[in-house]
């Protein structure tokens, strides 16, 4: 498992980290609604650990930092150095010191068994090369009754942000290879179904949407 979600790696550590963490403001404003409802989904308690898969420029980690207090703690996990010095930058900046950012791969990262309360993730959880072996050493890391809350996008002619481009653009440029809706993406997880048989077969229960 070391190097299967390589792609991605070098994908995040090269000008697409430079650029998010470029347009961050701009970025995080767009998802706010969205963050807004995963954090209400997950529901962070004062004092819980929890491990944010897929931080990025670290706005999410911040949010779970004040919802869990300072008897709490959280990681942020994730494998782009660039959004993770900016990260780790805004958190100095909000004087949180129970942050850790972390530069692994959920996939394969050990931070030990049955540590965290709640493992939440905004839009970091589809690009697992092998989802069933990442989110079972995810389920790992987690304590017995811990929880998992995550959002991903739904098939990508449902988002206008990538529909209208692709609508546009597909005239001017040759036929592109058609990708498997399994293959890792931005909309892998776009099948609620496949979701819940990933999630099942990786150790969890009482899967909701």
């Amino acid at each position: 498992m070391a190097n299967v979600n390589q792609d991605q790696i070098d994908y995040w550590n090269g000008e697409a980290g430079k650029r998010w963490v470029a347009e961050q403001e701009r970025l995080d404003a767009m998802m706010a609604e969205t963050t807004l409802a995963l954090i209400d989904a997950a529901d962070p308690q004062w004092g819980e650990r929890v491990l944010d898969v897929g931080c990025g420029c670290g706005s999410t980690s911040i949010a779970y930092a004040e919802a869990v207090g300072p008897e709490g703690r959280v990681t942020g996990l994730d494998v782009s150095a660039p959004m993770l010095a900016f990260a780790r930058d805004r958190a100095k900046e909000h004087d949180i010191a129970t942050i850790d950012f972390v530069q692994a791969d959920a996939a394969v990262h050990d931070p030990g068994a049955g540590v965290f309360d709640l493992v939440s993730s905004r839009f970091g959880v589809m690009f697992f090369a092998d989802p069933v072996a990442a989110f079972r050493n995810i389920r790992r890391a987690m304590k017995p009754k811990g929880r998992l809350a995550f959002v991903c996008w739904r098939d990508w002619r449902e988002n206008e942000w990538v529909r209208v481009p692709v609508g546009a653009v597909r005239p001017h440029v040759p036929p592109q290879p058609p990708l498997s809706p399994d293959d890792p993406g931005p909309f892998a997880f776009a099948n609620l179904g496949r979701i819940r048989t990933i999630l099942a077969a990786s150790g969890f229960d009482t899967i909701s949407a």
